[in-house]
């Protein structure tokens, strides 16, 4: 099966060794009027040195990847390529 999906949202939490949540804030607001945020498992392709891995928690991030099953965490994305947007100040 061949799948393509792109993601746009910020780092999350770590999950595994090379396993980590990419929170995607929904464009349309739930039954309370809020908008609900997903969290996709992303896993890398390159070490668990990465940046994909160390970077802050909160990061910006646009990435295209691929659908595969895993045995604990079910349906996850293969990262494979990423773009990092930084929030730092430029002065």
């Amino acid at each position: 099966m061949i799948s393509s999906v792109f993601l746009s949202g910020r780092l999350g939490p770590v999950v595994g060794e090379k396993t980590r949540y990419v929170e995607v804030d929904r464009v349309i607001p739930g039954p309370s009027g809020r908008y609900e945020t997903d969290r996709f498992p992303v896993r890398t392709m390159l070490s668990r040195d990465g940046v994909f891995m160390k970077a802050a928690e909160g990061t910006h991030i646009t990435l295209k990847g691929r659908l595969e099953m895993d045995p604990e965490l079910g349906l996850v994305i293969v990262n494979e390529v990423d773009e990092f947007v930084s929030a730092k100040s430029s002065r």
